[in-house]
């Protein structure tokens, strides 16, 4: 009767796991369509987002270099994007292009379905799945999840740091400091804003550790946490210093994605208004996040004694990383750190009270119609774009890439050319073969020794975006107007020039 008595309960724990297992995958499932079918309008309606445009490209450069190596891939972005999307372009045989969608996609799919769970085991299965539904409803998450700017690994990895926060208070423990150092490292592969939101959580860390071990050895909880970043941090500079001779070149190289909207901050309308200064976005951030997320307001009142420190933590963080941001020049648009935003909103519905569930549901429905024009304001062209493409068809289409892509597709000469600056080209002519690239010892030796330029060369017009950004332009700057001795002007538009050597 003893072995029955214990044997009852364990079976209906493993049956409980088992539903919950079962009820976030069908969750995934239902979210993944829902998110695929939106982003199929989108795409469908003319919607071109040139980050995913450019990892498409890179994509095609990887496939067809001559042998893949890690250096390919270049270092002035995280990696981690990358590999997934060449590994997930070749498991489900489907064309590059749409990948880096289909990542992000999947990416707050597998969010949505983390929140679900962790909700479930305290909420219960049905308010879970109402609140869930009204996260992905809400405009940040949409924006994440369809507009191909590679924040929806972001967006799960910063999940997954910061819920380790709620194990600092229960089970403090190194195996619990640990894991948030994991996640943290990773953080560092997955998303450029890593380092701010790194800066960030270094003061408001301090809310969610036990009170005891900050007063005993609040150094070495620092350590622990914060070692493996830095790890990451040097051994990045090291590779940066390997194969470029500059450690800090993936800092100092004005277009790196760990510059953010650097190079192109005139013509962004957030760091025209905001860059530089830290003390008005930090207002901005905070005024229009709580706006945008009315639940954090009930974060102070929750089922469990200090369980708010956590998501109050995580808020502060975001902001103040925001802020950071854009001090930097960083911040392309104020989503771009308020979207994550939803990570504390998913921590603090964990801990509502259940006198708070309505209020809880209804500050989340709020929530959705307020985010839209905080998401509206002082847009980036690609927002402005993705709003437009929700309601009617727009085009896009880079029509001049796309002309010289297609001639390029004919014209199969051993080709010098800037994937920086031609990546739409290099993905309207759908491969990278016979393309000589900025990481190769060919292209470097063409730059330094004139008589080693292959038979054709691409170049962009100065004082464009694409000229400003292309080596060859920088290197022979009187290349696009003269062009070089022996070699003739065989193609020729607004932006771009081919010269092809003489016959």
């Amino acid at each position: 009767m003893a072995s029955v008595s214990t044997w009852l309960p364990s079976v209906k724990r493993r049956s409980k796991s088992r539903s919950r297992r079962q009820g976030s995958g069908l969750v995934l499932l239902a979210i993944l369509l829902l998110l695929a079918l939106l982003c199929s309008h989108l795409l469908t309606n003319g919607y071109l987002s040139s980050d995913a445009l450019a990892r498409y490209a890179k994509l095609l450069v990887m496939r067809d270099a001559a042998g893949l190596r890690f250096e390919y891939s270049g270092f002035l972005s995280p990696q981690v994007s990358l590999y997934l999307s060449l590994l997930l372009s070749a498991l489900l045989g489907v064309r590059e292009s749409v990948t880096p969608y289909i990542l992000d996609i999947l990416a707050v799919a597998v969010f949505a379905a983390w929140v679900w769970r962790d909700l479930a085991n305290t909420q219960g299965p049905i308010w879970a799945s109402i609140w869930t539904l009204l996260l992905v409803l809400h405009p940040f998450a949409l924006w994440t999840a369809t507009s191909g700017q590679d924040l929806g690994l972001g967006l799960l990895t910063v999940y997954g740091l910061c819920r380790t926060l709620h194990v600092f208070q229960n089970t403090p423990e190194p195996r619990s400091y640990l894991k948030f150092a994991g996640w943290l490292c990773l953080l560092f592969f997955v998303d450029a804003r890593a380092g701010f939101i790194a800066m960030a959580m270094l003061p408001w860390l301090a809310l969610a550790a036990p009170r005891s071990l900050l007063q005993k050895a609040p150094l070495a909880f620092y350590m622990v946490c914060y070692l493996p970043f830095l790890f990451a941090a040097l051994g990045w500079m090291y590779l940066n210093w390997l194969y470029h001779g500059e450690g800090l070149l993936f800092l100092q190289q004005a277009d790196s994605a760990f510059r953010g909207g650097y190079a192109q901050a005139p013509y962004l309308p957030w760091l025209v208004e905001f860059g530089g200064t830290w003390w008005l976005p930090l207002l901005w951030l905070s005024v229009t996040g709580i706006a945008a997320c009315p639940s954090l307001l009930l974060l102070p009142w929750s089922r469990t004694p200090r369980a708010w420190a956590g998501p109050v933590a995580v808020t502060g963080a975001i902001i103040c990383a925001g802020a950071i941001a854009t001090y930097f020049w960083f911040t392309t648009h104020s989503v771009q750190f308020l979207a994550l935003l939803l990570v504390p909103v998913a921590l603090g519905l964990k801990e509502v009270r259940v006198g708070n569930k309505l209020p809880a549901t209804l500050a989340l429905i709020i929530g959705i119609p307020l985010g839209w024009p905080v998401l509206q304001h002082a847009p980036m062209p690609e927002v402005r774009h993705w709003t437009i493409a929700l309601r009617e068809v727009i085009d896009l289409r880079p029509r001049e890439d796309i002309e010289l892509g297609a001639w390029l597709a004919d014209s199969r000469l051993p080709t010098l050319i800037d994937d920086q600056a031609a990546y739409a080209v290099i993905a309207a002519r759908g491969d990278a073969r016979d393309l000589i690239l900025p990481f190769s010892d060919e292209f470097k030796l063409a730059l330094a020794s004139p008589e080693r330029i292959p038979p054709q060369i691409v170049v962009a017009a100065p004082g464009t975006r694409q000229g400003a950004q292309d080596a060859i332009n920088r290197r022979f700057p009187g290349l696009w107007k003269e062009g070089r001795p022996g070699y003739q002007l065989v193609y020729e538009q607004e932006v771009w020039r081919v010269w092809q050597r003489e016959q």
